[in-house]
């Protein structure tokens, strides 16, 4: 979820329902492919 909001902001951008369901699909899709393309690396911040 923190990557998701990072990316996409913390709220949606449409109005109605279906335009929200939308909304939904394609970030979810752009999200599947950015992070398909190379793997987490994760690294400890002091």
């Amino acid at each position: 979820m923190g990557r998701w909001k990072t990316v996409f902001g913390p709220e949606m951008k449409a109005r109605s329902f279906p335009s929200q369901n939308t909304q939904i699909r394609t970030a979810a899709h752009i999200l599947h492919k950015m992070t398909a393309f190379k793997p987490h690396r994760f690294e400890l911040i002091a």
